[in-house]
This record gives structure tokens, sequence and C-alpha cells, in this order.
């Protein structure tokens, strides 16, 4: 279900809830679940009364025996899931923090400053030629790049930030990106709603038995991100 939230996008809301809710981290982070949560309720109602209709078939699913975890077990699991993750940072997250930071550090030019430059790069043209979508929720080219660089690996716009903005383990984030503690909600959750990366619509495909609904499934949950942050920031802005 692409509108919950993975442990890719975790890093996402640990390092803007500490940047501007740092009063309220738990409770900040509990309400972006439970968004999640009651959002994919909603659109498992909407679809299957109008979408996919028809009968529901019976879905039968033969349990294991559970038992007491080993520590051999436990041990074999988290040395896998760390693997996979230490792979995943070493391959896929480092090529492409890389890639922003080039694409951010050229061409190169007389500038003064690393902000002038930056404003002036291949990544800034990419970012501002989709930064009017954007406009309407208070997110610049450089949250839109997070964005867009977050179709490889969610875990990517933490880097790709910290690489924009010269934060480094985003510490100073919330100075430098200049937003409010409403538009950087409203961007986690943009981040939460919007398709899962490549590998999650690879996934979906092969299911589906086709790129129908995995195109489908880009394109809505875009959409939805987007309606969801703009009545965010607009009802929020009321209070």
């Amino acid at each position: 279900n692409p509108l919950m939230s993975c442990g890719a996008r975790l890093p996402i809301y640990l390092i803007l809830i500490g940047a501007f809710f740092p009063k309220n981290r738990g409770l900040v982070l509990l309400s972006i679940y439970l968004v999640g949560i009651v959002l994919a309720v909603l659109m498992a109602k909407l679809f299957s009364k109008f979408l996919v209709k028809g009968e529901s078939s019976p879905f039968v699913m033969e349990l294991p025996p559970y038992r007491m975890p080993t520590g051999k077990s436990i041990f074999r699991h988290t040395w896998e899931k760390g693997e996979q993750y230490l792979k995943k940072m070493g391959t896929v997250i480092l090529i492409a923090s890389v890639i922003v930071w080039f694409l951010g550090a050229f061409p190169k030019g007389d500038y003064a400053t690393e902000q002038e430059q930056q404003e002036n790069s291949y990544i800034a043209a990419v970012g501002k030629a989709g930064e009017p979508a954007l406009a309407p929720l208070g997110f610049d080219w450089k949250m839109g790049v997070g964005l867009l660089t977050g179709a490889g690996a969610k875990e990517l716009v933490v880097s790709t930030l910290s690489v924009l903005y010269g934060a480094e383990d985003g510490e100073g984030l919330a100075d430098k990106m200049g937003i409010t503690p409403l538009t950087a909600y409203a961007y986690m959750l943009f981040c939460l709603i919007y398709f899962p990366c490549v590998a999650a619509i690879v996934a979906i495909k092969q299911e589906a038995g086709g790129w129908k609904w995995a195109i489908f499934t880009v394109v809505y949950t875009t959409v939805l991100a987007w309606v969801v942050s703009y009545l965010f920031i607009k009802i929020g802005g009321l209070f």
C-alpha cells in the first residue's frame, strides 16, 4: 500500500521534525503515521466502490506456527537487514548524492558565494522548471529537487536537502530552509503520500501484471499529495 509509511521515509521525518518540532517530536511523528493509515483506509473504500468493482475473492493464508525467537534468528535477520541498508547507502544513495552535488556545483562560474553557484547550476534549472507547480505549497526549487530524487529512494530526500542547503546531517536546516513549521509539515505530508520509490513501482507492475496500475499509482498519489498538502497549508494558515 503506497500510502503507508515505509522505513525509507523515516529519516525524512526525523530530520524535519528535529529541526522544526523539537518540543513535540513523538506527537508529530505519530500524527504522520496516523494520516497515512487514515488515507489508506479512505482510498481503499473509494477504490473498492468506484474503481475496482465486483465481488471480492476469498483470501486464505496459512499462518506459520509461532515460536519464541532465538538469539541466532534475531542476529541473522538483523544482520541481513543491516547489510541490505549498508549496500543501499553505499550504492544508490551515495551515487545519487554525488550526482546531486555535481549538478549543483556545475557549470562553474565566478560567483561570490556557494548559494549563487547553486542558483545558476544545472540542478537549479531542473528544480526551477517544476517550481511553479510547487509554489502554492510554499516549496522552493530545492525542496522540489528533493522530492524528485526521492523517486529513486526516499532516503535521498534527506541527503539532497543537506547538500543543497549546506546543512550537514540536518544541522541548522530549519534556518537555512527558511520555511515555517506549517510548510515543513506539509512537506512531510507530501513525502508521505506521493508515489513510492522506483523499486515499489516495479513491484506493483509485477503484481498487477502490467504498467497500467503502476503508472496510475504514480499519478494518483502525486495528485493526492499535492491536494492534501495544499489543503493543509490553506486550512492551517487560518489558525
